[in-house]
């Protein structure tokens, strides 16, 4: 496989890591996932086909407990992105006991002096079969090229039960969101299938390098399984940068509402049922009340969107009105998250796939209405137009100008003047 790949692959988790924690922060699993494998990969490359004697003796079996980390990671990124659970418990200790073991295991080499380390590097390119039976810790080498495949497939077994599991049941639980979740399945069944390519493809190339007694290192450089390996582990970020929704997860609301929805002191229990629509005029979303339950409930049937989302999506805009929030110069999707109590990628999942819209697009509006009340009262007469910017939630005046225009179509100036025009 290409290095570059593999070093372009370990760029994308990188990046996809530092811009999706606040999003979904059971994307690092993921993240991390990628990270470790186009890492081994690129070691592998290093190592062997590259056959540098100091960059062998620096990875050599030093980056050994990574791969063991392989199967956690991705148990953790199926599981916490069907469940909606990025937390990591105690018992989910079990899981790194494989990788700790092989870091006590190689910890007495990773104490010897680096000569010592560059000595083994000359062996091993001299003899091949060395890197094969060499004992660098409690037992051969050979145990890891073993057992790090090896767990890895159970894993993948364990993974491909859960997500079975999840399907069978998903029509029968009532707080799952269905549309997003058919998004996601489709998602990680193709996640899966990658990865048990890429496993198969890294177990054959293990057997082939097992197998013959002093094997031809380049042969496996140019192999279709190496390229099948390179293909598949840039695709998984790849993915995910044209399919940026698939980070959001599946959101489930649970049936004790303190822990999804916030009550607001000055919001009234609503008699009707209100729904969302996606139509949008004058680039405002319409909000429109109806009365028939049965008729709000053909409505949630179409558009396959569950109604504890439609709530929240409604309690959103609700929170952000009466409590003026946006009024604050740093208001965020992050600071809102944390005011009504509600997962950060609940709010991207009600933005995107419900709302239609973006947090900045809402803001803009609202903070421009408030700052058109502002001018309509005459409050520009006492008020500098300093005042009147900074009242409205805006940074500076040049910001609220270019957005004033933007979303009116003319400067503060203009419009006052157009309405002391309609006045007189």
């Amino acid at each position: 496989m290409s290095p570059y790949i593999s070093a372009l692959t370990v760029f994308l988790a990188l990046l996809m890591a530092y811009h999706n924690w606040n999003i979904n922060r059971n994307t690092i699993f993921l993240s991390g996932f990628i990270y470790v494998f186009s890492s081994y990969s690129l070691v592998h490359y290093i190592v062997i086909f590259k056959q540098s004697v100091f960059w062998t003796a620096v990875l050599y079996n030093n980056t050994a407990p990574m791969g063991f980390l392989l199967g956690p990671l991705f148990y953790f990124y199926v599981r916490g992105t069907l469940f909606d659970n990025r937390k990591f418990s105690k018992k989910d200790l079990i899981h790194l006991i494989p990788a700790f073991i092989n870091l006590i295991s190689i910890t007495p080499y990773l104490l010897t002096p680096f000569s010592y380390k560059l000595a083994l590097a000359e062996r091993i390119f001299k003899d091949t079969m060395l890197a094969k039976t060499f004992t660098v810790g409690l037992y051969p080498n050979i145990v890891n090229i073993i057992a790090r495949p090896t767990l890895l497939a159970l894993y993948t077994i364990a993974v491909i039960v859960m997500l079975c599991q999840f399907w069978a049941n998903m029509k029968t639980n009532d707080y799952i969101p269905k549309k997003q979740s058919r998004k996601i399945l489709i998602w990680l069944f193709s996640f899966v299938f990658t990865v048990i390519i890429t496993s198969v493809s890294f177990a054959v190339l293990s057997y082939l390098f097992l197998r013959e007694h002093n094997p031809d290192m380049a042969n496996f450089k140019t192999s279709l399984l190496m390229n099948i390996v390179g293909f598949c582990l840039l695709m998984v970020p790849v993915s995910l940068l044209i399919f940026p929704e698939i980070l959001y997860g599946i959101p489930q609301a649970t049936n004790n509402k303190k822990n999804d929805f916030v009550s607001l002191k000055t919001n009234k229990k609503r008699e009707d049922k209100s729904i969302l629509k996606n139509d949008i005029v004058n680039n405002s979303i319409i909000i429109s009340e109806k009365e028939e339950k049965n008729e709000v409930q053909t409505d949630f049937q179409e558009k396959d969107i569950e109604p504890r989302f439609i709530e929240l999506s409604q309690s959103i805009l609700d929170y952000i009105k009466e409590s003026e929030i946006y009024l604050n110069p740093n208001f965020s999707m992050e600071e809102l998250s944390r005011s009504m109590n509600v997962p950060k990628h609940h709010l991207y999942y009600c933005f995107n796939t419900i709302l239609n819209i973006k947090l900045t697009k809402i803001r803009a509006e609202l903070r421009i209405e408030h700052a058109k009340k502002l001018l309509e009262q005459g409050l520009s007469d006492s008020l500098t137009l300093d005042a009147i910017v900074n009242k409205a939630g805006f940074s500076s005046r040049s910001s609220f100008q270019s957005v004033f225009k933007d979303e009116v179509g003319c400067t503060p100036g203009e419009y006052l003047k157009m309405k002391s025009e309609i006045v007189s």
